[in-house]
C-alpha cells in the first residue's frame, strides 16, 4: 500500500503540493492516518510532471522522501501544472528498486496506483502479460502490479477516462471466479489535459481517496486530505473522478 497525490490546475511548486501542507505526502509517509496495511510508506517516493514544452518527466527514489537529500532543491525548484506524487509501501514480493518505484510516465501520460493485487506472480501477471501487444509488453521494466496495469490502460483506446475504465474492467473480468484474490485498485492518470482518478476494488475494500475542486485554484486528489480547508470530500468505492483542467471534477460511476 502507499499514499497518492494528484494535481492538475495553475503551475504549482513540488513544494507546495508534497512538503508545505500540514497532511501532504511528505507528512503522510511516516503518520498516514487511514492506512490498514502498513504504519510507514518507507519504500521510497516519486513524483512526475509535465515539462516547460509538455513533456512529462518524473523523479524516482528507494529512499524514504524523509532521507531524501534531493527533496529541499526539488521541492523548490521544479513547478508544473500537473503533478503526481507517490510515497511507498512496498508489497510483499515486490523489490524496492527504481524500476518498481512510482510514479511511472510514458510519452503521454503520467500514472500512479496505491492498492495490489494479491499474490501477482500466480494470479493475473501471465494472463495480463499475454493480453499486452509486444511494444508495450517490451517497455515493462519492474515486476509491480502496478507497472502491468499502466501497461495495460496505455494499449487501451478511446478517451483517458475510457481507457482507464476499460483496463480495470478488464482486471475485474480475469479476476472475477477468484474470490480469494484481492484487487484494489486506486489509480491517479494524467494525460497533461486531463486526470482521473479511480477508486475501485474487487473482493476487498479500496483504500481511501479524496478530491479538493479548488485547492491553489486546481483540483487536488489524494489518499487523504492535504490539510484541513474546507472543500474535501472523499470519493465513493466504485467511483471515477474526471477533471479537464479549468473546470469543476465530474463524478462517475466505474
Amino acid at each position: 500500500m502507499c499514499r497518492i497525490a494528484g494535481f492538475i490546475g495553475p503551475p504549482l511548486t513540488l513544494g507546495e503540493l508534497v512538503c508545505e501542507p500540514p497532511h501532504g505526502l511528505a507528512h503522510q509517509s511516516w503518520a498516514a492516518r487511514e492506512m490498514v496495511s502498513a504504519t510507514v510508506n518507507a519504500d521510497g517516493w516519486g513524483a512526475a510532471w509535465l515539462d516547460d514544452q509538455g513533456r512529462p518527466a518524473g523523479y524516482r527514489q528507494i529512499l524514504p522522501i524523509w532521507a531524501d537529500v534531493n527533496l529541499d532543491a526539488l521541492a523548490r525548484s521544479l513547478r508544473s501544472r500537473v503533478w503526481l506524487a507517490n510515497v511507498r509501501s512496498a508489497t510483499a514480493g515486490l523489490g524496492t528498486d527504481y524500476a518498481n518505484t512510482q510514479p511511472f510516465h510514458d510519452g503521454e501520460l503520467l500514472f500512479t496506483h496505491n492498492g495490489f493485487i494479491d499474490r501477482f506472480a500466480h494470479t493475473l501477471r501471465a494472463r495480463l502479460r499475454a493480453a499486452l501487444e509486444p511494444h508495450i509488453e517490451i517497455t515493462i521494466n519492474g515486476n509491480t502490479d502496478s507497472e502491468y496495469l499502466f501497461a495495460l490502460i496505455r494499449q487501451q483506446r478511446g478517451t483517458l477516462a475510457e481507457r482507464v475504465r476499460t483496463a480495470l474492467a478488464l482486471v475485474r473480468e480475469w479476476l472475477a471466479d477468484a474470490h480469494d484474490v484481492r484487487a484494489l485498485l486506486n489509480v491517479i492518470v494524467s494525460d497533461g489535459r486531463q486526470m482521473v482518478a479511480t477508486r475501485d476494488a474487487l473482493h476487498g475494500d479500496a483504500p481511501s481517496l479524496y478530491f479538493h475542486p479548488d485547492w491553489h485554484g486546481g483540483v487536488a486528489i489524494g489518499s487523504e486530505a492535504f490539510d484541513n480547508q474546507n472543500g474535501w470530500t472523499g470519493v465513493e468505492s466504485g467511483e471515477m473522478i474526471v477533471v479537464t483542467a479549468g473546470t469543476a471534477p465530474a463524478r462517475e460511476k466505474l
